[in-house]
């Protein structure tokens, strides 16, 4: 079974994004270049996945800038989610198996600076899969020959007690047209299906969810914006982190200035207020 890996997302000014990141209480790693493309990002490292705040401006690969553009138009936001792979090599001979014409492979290297001062660099692979009808529904699989270098227990204490992501929510204008896709990409069944979209449950128990805009903005209300799926057809929409004391969450936002809404399960930050992506705290039993 797979999970959930780390999620691409788009801004504008990384240095902004990183700013703005911090304020809400998450411990952002400074600035770093992928060694193959000249691309910049700024990551969020949590227990096993990772927010990637990615900035193209410098990237010298067409075929990675050119498929994200459209989404940075639509605005800053989640624009592409990896799920875990013990073998690039083998993703693509599953895939290729199914009728997928899958596309871009290459390696994400950057320098990155340990806890205790040592410099390092990660060594992670990506394989892409885009779904043509809907370029930002779509998963791709990343590899890690060097987690240790990634997912770093001296980087993933967050000043707002977020522990790792829990969920991620996708909007899409048609998710019964996606579902193929996606069981595809997953290897295995829905957990659930329904007429408001669907859900895969990965081996952490971390869920994936599409939804319709109904569904999005009777889950999330305001803090979705006008959760539309315009010309791209849909987009991630959502993280959801488990914390272990929602109380404490609050206080800390609160103090920072960070509004925020009530929801069934935690507590929720408007999009606007994080670089295009809602954010949903929630406690460990939830």
């Amino acid at each position: 079974m797979k999970s959930l890996d780390h999620f691409v997302h788009m801004v504008r000014d990384l240095e902004t994004a990183r700013q703005t990141w911090s304020r809400l209480g998450f411990h952002v790693r400074p600035a770093a270049r992928h060694i193959e493309f000249g691309s910049s990002n700024a990551v969020v490292i949590f227990e096993r996945t990772y927010n990637e705040l990615l900035w193209l401006e410098h990237c010298t690969a067409p075929a990675l800038v050119d498929p994200y553009m459209p989404r940075l138009t639509a605005g800053e936001g989640l624009a592409h989610v990896s799920l875990t792979a013990d073998s690039l090599a083998a993703e693509r001979q599953r895939l290729e198996g199914l009728g997928h014409a899958v596309g871009v492979e290459g390696n994400a290297r950057r320098a990155v600076t340990m806890p205790d001062g040592r410099d390092d660099e990660t060594d992670s692979s990506f394989l892409y899969n885009w779904q043509p009808a809907r370029p930002f529904n779509s998963l791709f699989f990343s590899e890690h020959r060097k987690p240790d270098q990634i997912f770093i227990p001296g980087y993933v204490d967050h000043a707002n007690g977020a522990r790792d992501v829990t969920r991620l929510v996708w909007l899409s204008a048609d998710p019964g047209s996606d579902l193929g896709y996606f069981r595809d990409s997953w290897g295995q069944e829905p957990e659930s299906v329904g007429e408001d979209g669907f859900v895969f449950r990965g081996a952490r128990g971390d869920l994936s969810e599409v939804l319709t805009s109904h569904a999005v903005r009777a889950r999330y209300g305001a803090l979705a914006g006008a959760a539309d799926p315009g010309t791209v057809g849909g987009y991630p929409v959502a993280m959801h982190f488990r914390v272990s004391d929602p109380d404490a969450t609050r206080g800390f936002l609160a103090g920072a200035g960070v509004e925020v809404a009530d929801l069934e399960h935690g507590i929720g930050v408007a999009a606007a207020d994080a670089c295009g992506a809602v954010l949903v705290f929630e406690p460990l039993s939830a």
